[in-house]
């Protein structure tokens, strides 16, 4: 060994001390738990060292670390001209992540050429049939073998570093044939962080003897278990959002490689077989169909491994390929995918119901010949593929294809931080984009709420994407407003909700970028090509001139809210205005963030902190000499301009909190803002001192809180405390024992008229018509009605509560809502009238006349024909253009309300959500509490609704609440 294999086995020897040492890493063998199946068999090179050796322990008998897995492959680079390892991120934690080209030395001195060849076969608009045939004649095969995304389904990345090792030392004739003109890359362990959080808890549960019981917490591990990483963000669900940096490196390999298999190793549960493609419907109906006829050659030849040596497997079943955010990502691009899921062992094996145990060492076979059956099926079909592959991205170019007539507008917008980081991931994705260099019109459009509009004009600076170019199935997933799904498939999921409560429906069934990050867009029937010039990012103009007397930051931005925070942050006295204005010859949106000498007398770095902060957030700053403000608008003495007080935050967590939405929200904080905040403990919120924190964040999550808990919180909030829930932790603060006043839906039947009489009062101070010959009249007038004279007699509440129990049979399970947001309230700005809302199975919140309803579920529009006044005994109309009734609500004259945006909502469900408060704020005391129905920050991507989030946080403490909290 040369002195860098000399480091490296020192290594080892640190990394596998504490296993080989402790008792309790040793556990006590029993007969039950051995299992004679071989992982490693063959003849091997003996110049490469074994991985029993390197580990101190049989590879697949237990769980090796993250470190312990990246030693191992950095070691077998230095031994074996078969391995060339590249390193595609680092993890929040700083674990690097590696992708391992395994193939002839030959193919691994030429991977710039081969990954070149692939990129031109590709993209038909440069490449001929007769260049394709050539380079498909000469291309290897390429694998992309990726293993254990979720940290605690370990089986995955040991059976990836068995297979690296087989690869690469064995000398039988059967792997040397396989990889003769194969490019295997393996991806070992694809989320290190959330691995070692298992593994640590593996350490800490072990006992002395073996454990089978999969409810033990060595199987199942601590919140927030080992499933996510840092921020625990579901890595699987991120191949398009792009949030984390363990996604960004890894689709950006992945693309450049165009792999034609890509296989993906998961565990499910411990009690379940073994899981194989193909997949079932629903199915995305933009993946190319010719990869679900190599689903199925792939899924006989890996079943039949299974058959040879006796083992379970199903196909199919619960398994669907519609939301594209999973890793058959790559289906989009082209490649073949296929799902492992083997049942989760952890270390000590499981004991099944019929009485046997199967070991971590079998589970890891499973994954281990798993992965040679679908190389091996590679192989034989490698040119066939290859073939199907260059007629599928004809077809994707084709003026005469599917994707042939359509592109995508994003509307030019004056939120330039969001709309940059959409763009931002789709140039990621090798999406074409463009901007509209003047203004231009389109004979025909369609918008978010689903109403086709004509002669459209389509301003200067908005975002193009024309859906005909190489990635067009990619494109047309991620940015059409609807995806479609079969009328079998949607009939099955109605008998099945109907049948008992369960779904085909895997995850949501909406995820449109535009919709999630809020930004208003258009889908033209056309192939837009005139007035486009490729995309280039605005350069930022600022004058941040040291003798103005006030500076500002547009707060039609997001990175407006991180300014006032971080600057804040950094002892600054900010202010927030609550009006249009307009000062040094520039126009500001409500929301718009200014720091003024006269409020920070002290600092005389005033110009450069606030230069400073916004070059950081590559936000444009303008100074202005003058407070006054041009025309009529505010000026900068008035009411209009509202001091912020610096929040001081604090996020609950652990418990019953939902570690998804609590990661979200955190790591929103930290992407989003970057200020300090602190995590706190649920189990111990009502001991903790509240007096530090001016802003509490209370993640979704099936949280309870006790007697002590809710009193300690509710005292807070009427000293000053901006509390604020999401998701089912409001429901809990909605509920009759809650905190305020705000209702869930199912506690509000006994208030019914109540809180349709503030609906009404709501829309009636949106109207603009008024007669003024009545209002100046000097006789009494009688002819004026209220808003409940009109109506119907509502129902009674047990007929609401009988109705609401069907209705909530249907809520969907991911799928998009037309919003209505309140553009005088200091939470939406930022945010345009109608905006997307994400809806699951989630609380209802209901707000009367002693909170505000901010955002409702529903946008009016003007009816075809009028609303006619239904009687519910006979069920006859009347005619007219009287109020319709809805069970608790009634709709104003003349006006249908929108409601489903994006995915699968059932008629009852739209009925159910209709018209109920997405966002509500209630003062209590001298503070306030804010509601969000759902999660704002879905996923990291929910850009549109994070920004009310985002706002609440900073916002709140100076906007909302009074007295300020000081330390």
């Amino acid at each position: 060994m040369g002195t860098r294999s000399t480091w490296l086995a020192i290594v080892f020897s640190l990394i596998t001390l504490p296993a080989q040492a402790a008792v309790l890493m040793s556990p006590v063998k029993d007969a039950d738990l051995q299992y004679d199946g071989i992982l490693l068999d063959g003849t091997y090179d003996s110049t490469i060292t074994h991985p029993d050796e390197l580990l101190g322990f049989k590879v697949g008998t237990r769980v090796a670390t993250p470190a312990q897995i990246h030693a191992a492959v950095m070691h077998w680079a230095e031994q074996s001209e078969r391995l060339h390892v590249v390193e595609y991120a680092r993890s929040h934690e700083d674990r690097p992540l590696i992708a391992a080209f395994v193939g002839r030395p030959d193919n691994l001195a030429r991977l710039d050429e081969i990954k070149a060849n692939l990129g031109k076969l590709a993209d038909p608009r440069s490449t001929t049939d007769r260049e394709a045939s050539e380079i498909i004649e000469e291309l290897p095969a390429v694998a992309w073998m990726a293993y254990s995304i979720h940290g605690n389904e370990t089986s995955g990345a040991d059976a990836a570093m068995a297979a690296i090792y087989h690869l690469i030392a064995s000398q039988d004739k059967s792997v040397t044939d396989l990889i003769d003109d194969m490019v295997v890359i393996i991806d070992p362990m694809m989320n290190p962080d959330g691995r070692a959080r298992f593994a640590k808890s593996l350490e800490q549960y072990r006992g002395t003897a073996p454990n089978v019981d999969d409810q033990s917490l060595l199987h199942i591990g601590d919140w927030p278990y080992g499933r996510t990483n840092h921020y625990f963000f579901d890595l699987n669900r991120d191949f398009f959002y792009l949030t984390q940096p363990e996604t960004v490196g890894r689709v950006e390999l992945i693309n450049q490689w165009r792999p034609q298999l890509m296989i993906d190793g998961h565990e499910m549960g411990p009690q379940d077989t073994y899981l194989m493609g193909p997949p079932r419907q629903p199915l995305n109906d933009n993946i190319d169909p010719n990869l679900q006829k190599w689903a199925k050659t792939f899924a006989r030849e890996q079943s039949a491994a299974f058959d040879q040596r006796g083992w379970r497997y199903y196909t199919g079943e619960w398994f669907e390929n519609w939301y594209p955010g999973y890793s058959n990502y790559a289906e989009y691009r082209g490649s073949m995918h296929i799902l492992y899921e083997q049942s989760r062992m952890a270390e000590d094996g499981v004991r099944r119901p019929e009485g046997t145990v199967q070991t971590y060492l079998e589970s890891v076979h499973h994954q281990f010949v798993s992965t040679f059956a679908n190389l091996q099926t590679l192989a034989k079909h490698s040119q066939a593929m290859y073939q199907d592959f260059w007629l599928g991205r004809k077809n994707n170019v084709s003026s005469k294809g599917k994707f042939a007539n359509r592109s995508y507008v994003i509307l030019a917008n004056d939120n330039h931080g969001r709309t940059q980081a959409l763009v931002d991931r789709l140039l990621a994705q090798d999406i074409d984009v463009y901007t509209a260099e003047a203004d231009f019109d389109v004979d025909e459009a369609t918008n978010h709420l689903g109403s086709t509009l004509e002669d459209v004009i389509i301003p200067a600076g908005s975002i193009v994407v024309p859906n005909r170019q190489p990635e067009a199935p990619l494109i047309a997933a991620i940015l059409e407003f609807d995806a479609g799904v079969k009328d079998a498939v949607l009939l099955e999921e109605r008998q099945k909700t109907l049948r008992d409560g369960s779904s085909i429906m895997y995850d949501t069934t909406a995820w449109n970028l535009t919709m999630m990050y809020g930004l208003k867009s258009l889908t033209v029937p056309e192939h837009l090509t005139r007035n486009l010039k490729p995309y280039k990012k605005p350069v930022v103009t600022s004058t941040p001139q040291t003798d103005a007397v006030a500076w500002m930051v547009d707060g039609g931005d997001d990175r407006s809210v991180a300014f006032a925070a971080r600057m804040m942050e950094r002892g600054a006295a900010v202010r927030f205005i609550d009006k249009p204005s307009e000062f040094a010859g520039k126009a500001f949106n409500r929301g718009s963030v200014m720091v003024t000498v006269t409020d920070n007398p002290h600092n005389d770095k005033l110009a450069q902190l606030a230069s400073t902060t916004a070059s950081e957030l590559d936000i444009a700053l303008v100074a202005t000499n003058s407070g006054f403000g041009e025309g009529e608008l505010p000026d900068w003495g008035g009411e209009h301009f509202r001091l912020l007080e610096k929040p001081q935050l604090g996020i609950i967590s652990h418990g019953d909190f939902s570690s998804y939405d609590t990661g979200a929200t955190w790591w929103g904080v930290d992407a989003s803002l970057g200020i300090r905040h602190s995590k706190l403990d649920s189990n111990a919120l009502a001991y903790t001192d509240l007096r530090r924190y001016n802003v509490l964040v209370l993640p979704s999550g099936r949280w309870e809180p006790d007697k002590a808990t809710r009193e300690a919180l509710t005292q807070w909030v009427e000293n000053g405390g901006t509390l604020i829930a999401h998701g089912n932790t409001a429901g809990q603060l909605a509920s009759k024992d809650g905190i305020g006043n705000v209702r869930a839906l199912q506690n509000s039947f006994d208030s019914a008229v109540d809180y349709n009489i503030a609906l009404q009062r709501e829309w009636l101070a949106t109207s603009e018509s008024l007669n003024t010959d009545k209002v100046m009249s000097h006789t009494l007038n009688t002819q004026f009605s209220f808003p409940w004279e009109d109506t119907l007699k509502p129902l009674k509440e047990d007929e609401l509560k009988r109705r609401d129990k069907w209705l909530s049979m249907f809520m969907p399970s991911g799928a998009m809502v037309s919003g209505r947001t309140d553009q005088q309230h200091w939470l939406t700005a930022g945010t345009p009238a109608e905006l997307p809302l994400l809806y699951t199975d989630q609380p209802l919140l209901m707000s009367g006349s002693d909170s505000q309803a901010v955002i409702r579920a529903g946008v009016y529009q003007p009816a075809r024909g009028g609303n006619k006044r239904v009687n519910r005994d006979e069920g006859s109309s009347d005619g007219g253009n009287k109020k319709q009734a809805n069970w608790w609500f009634t709709l104003p004259e003349d006006q249908a309300l929108h409601v489903r945006m994006s995915g699968l909502i059932w008629p009852e469900a739209s009925q159910r959500i209709a018209n109920t408060a997405y966002l509500t704020r209630e003062q209590i005391g001298n503070g306030q509490v804010i509601l969000f129905s759902g999660q704002p920050n879905f996923r990291g991507s929910a850009r549109g609704t994070n920004r009310l989030l985002l706002n609440a946080i900073v916002y709140g403490p100076g906007l909302g609440a009074e007295p300020r909290i000081a330390l």
